[in-house]
């Protein structure tokens, strides 16, 4: 399966067209450019797909009632989306499978419509998708997981309570985590009145410590939560029981489930898991920053159990220039700490006044990281200046 995206006049964005979505997506650009705009727009279609493909396996499976309904000003309200939308809006996702079949979502004139909404998907293209969104939000988990007890019937925002959801999930299924970017080691306790979180040393020698996940660093604080999401889905996500707790209890609790007739086992089902993370690099020293990435790239792409495509949204041009390494890497048959990127499967923009401009080099295997060096360029002359 393929998936593209056109976006026009929404928010920030005038018009942006992405005719194949890359396995790892990655954006640059200024503060309130629309990166995030792209991203959440992306992962919303993604998940109204998801919904679409879950609403026509139950429906092939003798299911007529489906118990999924699209309320789109939800969806949009969620997105922080209700103040972009205006009346020339429009957003179009398609996704296309070997076998020539094509399916789109389609939002114009306020409502959603297209073969993938109003239609069934063929049973040979259904296909399971599991979406995340870790926002720059993020940073909270640490004070809200340790304080969550008081803070029951709080609300910080649909993509923060996203977040900590999976980050909660991820914990359930993993006992520590190594933070090699960070030279740590993130552990998890369960006790009786919850679990504790702790940053630990890797060194068993003197000097060793352990701390709270609160009272650890900033950069700490907004990376572990990438690091252990991104491992949880990697190497511990089922698809079964995921199905299993949302489709099937919703079945019983309705009493469909006798009638309900699987047209094929779950596990011949195709299946993908998105994740899409805003800022990887906050608060992290450059050094750290590539060295996450490099983590996420093991993770995602080279020692994953679960097919995974990847989406970021960066201010960092360390990170941007890290991902040639990256790529020479994989050319010469090589890991770098772990990771390796096939160009083949990379894209990178930058997203400049509403649009975006692609910086894959045309000619060479790598990126373009010239319209990036601006900056540095324009203090250096103004410090040549100075003489």
């Amino acid at each position: 399966m393929t998936e593209s995206i056109h976006i026009k006049n929404l928010g920030p964005i005038k018009d942006i067209y992405i005719e194949t979505v890359k396995p790892f997506t990655v954006l640059i650009g200024e503060s309130g450019s629309g990166k995030s705009t792209l991203m959440k727009a992306i992962a919303l279609f993604r998940w109204i797909y998801k919904m679409q493909n879950i609403r026509s396996y139950l429906k092939h499976s003798k299911i007529s009632k489906s118990p999924f309904r699209f309320r789109m000003e939800t969806y949009l309200k969620n997105c922080g989306f209700e103040q972009f939308i205006k009346y020339d809006t429009e957003i179009i996702y398609s996704t296309k499978f070997e076998s020539g079949n094509t399916y789109q979502i389609v939002f114009k004139n306020n409502k959603l419509s297209g073969t993938g909404n109003s239609e069934l998907i063929r049973e040979e293209d259904i296909y399971f998708n599991k979406v995340s969104f870790i926002s720059e939000t993020r940073n909270i988990i640490p004070l809200w997981s340790d304080k969550g007890a008081s803070f029951t019937g709080g609300y910080l925002g649909f993509y923060f309570h996203e977040v900590y959801r999976d980050f909660d999930l991820a914990s359930e299924s993993l006992k520590d985590l190594d933070l090699k970017f960070l030279n740590l080691k993130f552990a998890i306790k369960k006790t009786t009145s919850g679990k504790k979180y702790t940053i630990q040393s890797i060194s068993k020698e003197k000097g060793a410590f352990e701390i709270d996940f609160k009272n650890s660093s900033s950069g700490t604080q907004t990376s572990v939560p990438i690091a252990l999401i991104a491992q949880y889905f990697s190497k511990n996500f089922n698809f079964e029981d995921a199905f299993n707790r949302s489709v099937l209890n919703y079945l019983s609790n309705t009493n469909n489930l006798t009638d309900f007739k699987a047209i094929k086992n779950l596990s011949e089902i195709s299946k993908k898991i998105f994740i899409h993370i805003e800022e990887p690099e906050l608060s992290l020293f450059p050094d750290a920053q590539c060295q996450l990435i490099n983590d996420l790239v093991n993770k995602c792409f080279i020692r994953n159990d679960n097919d995974i495509e990847l989406f970021l949204s960066t201010h960092s041009p360390y990170i941007i220039n890290h991902l040639n390494l990256l790529i020479k890497s994989f050319d010469k048959g090589k890991l770098t700490d772990g990771a390796k990127i096939n160009y083949d499967n990379l894209a990178v923009y930058q997203v400049v006044d509403g649009k975006l401009e692609d910086l894959i080099a045309q000619n060479e295997r790598l990126v373009n990281t010239n319209p990036l060096s601006e900056t540095i360029n324009n203090i250096y002359d103004q410090y040549a200046a100075l003489d």
